[in-house]
């Protein structure tokens, strides 16, 4: 959760200079690169038989990704984050009625008080002039729902495919997806990117792609995508830390408050595993 955050911020930063497609494209060929490079160091190189297991990535990061970034366009910010709270309870309906994983009482008002606390976070006493672009708000919820089964289809594949080869893979195959839009959408341009531009798409294409989507195809080995969503609520908190730090954005009181809900509910996620399932 911590790398997925320090790379939102990177990638805020670099999309002051780079086209948001250019930067996706970027940030998944280093990701698919050291993917591949480690996949070798540990003596399982990914395979082209191995093509199927890769589709996920096509729900995330290529959909995903590729609908929330251009959602933002036509959103603020604390909007865009607003609605990617939803993606919490949308993996956990998902995991119900997919997986038969029954949620209890106790995860369910988790679940409440994580949105809570995301949007206290993202809340904003300005006026909000985008709040008609029903297709930001669509492209957005589109890239929460791709983003949610994407967590579904790992935790479905996680038994019979090991997290490194199925994530190097699902990062192959979304570069693969992505640089062909990118190469259809506009022709070849001549690059003359600076070297703070390949520090930030290099640092950012690892902390935002290879390495939270490895941890995370781990932790959907070791539990459940009910638990693995319920930490999904720590990224706009840790977010909007860094960025206050390094970005200099500053948060009001309820945001705070609301960063501060947010890490409660995290922590409480442990007590209401324990609890018995709610018929």
């Amino acid at each position: 959760m911590v790398s997925w955050s320090i790379g939102n911020v990177l990638s805020k930063a670099a999309l002051c200079c780079i086209e948001p497609l250019s930067l996706l494209t970027g940030q998944l060929a280093v990701s698919a690169a050291s993917l591949t490079v480690l996949s070798i160091w540990s003596g399982a190189p990914p395979r082209l038989s191995d093509w199927r297991a890769g589709l996920p990535g096509l729900l995330q990061p290529a959909l995903a990704s590729g609908l929330s970034t251009f959602g933002l366009t036509m959103l603020p910010a604390s909007v865009e984050a607003i609605l990617f709270a939803v993606e919490t309870p949308m993996i956990i309906l998902l995991a119900w009625l997919i997986l038969g994983e029954t949620p209890n009482r106790g995860v369910g008002l988790l679940c409440l008080l994580a949105f809570a606390g995301v949007s206290l976070l993202s809340w904003t006493s300005e006026p909000d002039p985008y709040a008609t672009r029903g297709l930001g708000v669509g492209l957005v919820l589109g890239g929460v729902l791709f983003a949610s089964l994407y967590s579904i289809t790992v935790r479905l594949m996680s038994d019979r495919i090991d997290a490194l080869r199925l994530t190097t893979v699902s990062q192959i195959v979304a570069f693969a997806a992505v640089a062909c839009v990118w190469i259809g959408v506009r022709p070849l341009p001549t690059l003359t990117p600076t070297i703070t531009d390949v520090i930030l798409v290099v640092a950012s294409g690892l902390l935002l792609m290879s390495i939270p989507f490895l941890l995370y195809g781990i932790a959907l080995e070791r539990m459940s995508a009910t638990a693995a969503a319920l930490l999904l609520p720590l990224v706009p908190m840790f977010t909007s830390i860094f960025a206050s730090v390094f970005l200099q954005e500053t948060l009001t009181a309820k945001q705070w408050l609301g960063a501060a809900t947010v890490l409660v509910s995290a922590l409480g996620m442990p007590l209401a595993l324990r609890s018995k399932p709610h018929d």
